[in-house]
C-alpha cells in the first residue's frame, strides 16, 4: 500500500504545481484559464489518500488521477506560454523554487539523489520501468527514457515535451540543491544528475 501512497503524494504535488501556474496565468490576464484547465482536464478531489482512493481498486483510481495531474500541468504550462513565451523564465524559477522549498536534507551519494528525485517526480505507475541507468560514476548518473509516460499528454495539450523536461530539471535541481547536485537534459531522451 505504501507504493500507492507515495504515488498519490506525487500526484498531489504535480496537481498543486499546475494549480499555482494556472492561477499565475489568471493574475496575468487570462481570467478563464482555470476554467479552461478544469474543463479540459478534470480535477482531483480534495482529501487524503484514504478519502479519495478506493482501497479495493487503488490502481484504477490512481491511474485516473495520474492522467488528470499530468494533463493539468501540461495545459497550464502550454497555455501560459501561449500568452507570452517569455513566461518560460518565470516557470523555470517557480519550479526550481518549488523543489528548493521542500527543504530536503543533503545526500552524499548520487544514487541516493537519483532515488530522491524519483520519489518526487510523477513518472508512470508503480512497477512500470520508465528509465534505465546507462552510466554511473563519481561525477554523474546518466539515464535514458525507455517508456515515455508524458508525450501523449503534452501532445494533447498542444505543448512541447522538451519544455516538460526542462521544468522537471529545474524542479529536481532545486530539490537537490543542498546536495550540490543538478539535473541536466542531455539529448535523445537522456538525462543526468551531476555535481555542481
Amino acid at each position: 500500500m505504501q507504493k500507492y501512497i507515495n504515488l498519490f503524494n506525487k500526484i498531489k504535488l504535480l496537481d498543486e504545481i499546475a494549480t499555482q501556474i494556472g492561477y499565475y496565468g489568471v493574475q496575468c490576464g487570462n481570467e478563464k484559464l482555470m476554467d479552461y484547465i478544469d474543463m479540459n482536464c478534470g480535477g482531483i478531489p480534495d482529501g487524503e489518500f484514504g478519502q479519495i482512493v478506493d482501497p479495493a481498486a487503488p490502481e484504477q483510481f490512481l491511474s485516473m488521477y495520474v492522467n488528470v495531474a499530468e494533463m493539468r500541468f501540461a495545459f497550464a504550462v502550454t497555455e501560459l506560454l501561449k500568452m507570452n513565451p517569455a513566461f518560460m523564465n518565470a516557470l523555470e524559477e517557480f519550479c526550481t523554487r518549488t523543489g528548493r522549498d521542500m527543504h530536503l536534507p543533503a545526500v552524499t551519494e548520487l544514487e541516493a539523489a537519483f532515488e530522491t528525485a524519483d520519489n518526487f517526480v510523477l513518472d508512470g505507475m508503480p512497477g512500470v520501468e520508465t528509465k534505465k541507468i546507462v552510466q554511473k560514476d563519481d561525477g554523474a548518473i546518466v539515464w535514458e527514457v525507455v517508456l515515455d509516460t508524458h508525450e501523449a499528454t503534452w501532445s494533447k495539450a498542444g505543448g512541447d515535451l522538451k519544455i516538460y523536461y526542462r521544468l522537471v530539471a529545474c524542479f529536481v535541481t532545486g530539490l537537490l540543491e543542498s546536495s550540490g547536485v543538478k539535473m541536466c537534459v542531455l539529448d535523445d531522451g537522456r538525462f543526468s544528475l551531476e555535481r555542481f
